[in-house]
């Protein structure tokens, strides 16, 4: 399916499947951590769910090197959920490495959501947005 929305839109195609990295990293910036750990939590939730329905594997690995670039920003400017968030970025890496052979196998895609969909809510809770 997405692949006749390219077909038909292709300039949306291309916004999403080259992104612009640094307008990107600039607005991120200008949010407060709460809204960064909330960007980082809906792009795991994106990540989560292209992974479960989605054979286009090229917005998978947008969506990990966006993922991978929130939590460098988010590390850069705090101290306070580095261990935690340097586990996450750990893993983040090793999907996005071995990405070419994870792809291939429905069991490890499963894997995959569930655990992105876990880091989500944990990011999430971190927020703080929730409970304000």
């Amino acid at each position: 399916m997405l692949q006749r929305k390219i077909i038909f839109y292709p300039a949306v195609a291309r916004r999403i499947l080259m992104p612009n990295w640094s307008a990107i990293e600039a607005s991120f910036l200008h949010l407060t951590q709460p809204q960064q750990l909330g960007e980082l939590a809906s792009s795991l939730a994106h990540l989560k769910s292209w992974v479960q329905s989605s054979d286009c594997n090229q917005v998978i690995s947008v969506l990990l090197h966006e993922s991978l670039l929130y939590l460098s920003l988010i590390q850069q400017n705090s101290e306070t959920y580095n261990v935690e968030l340097n586990q996450l970025q750990d893993l983040l890496q090793d999907w996005q490495r071995n990405w070419d052979t994870i792809k291939e196998q429905s069991s490890q895609r499963v894997s995959i959501a569930d655990v992105a969909s876990n880091w989500s809510e944990r990011v999430l809770n971190m927020s703080g947005l929730l409970s304000s």
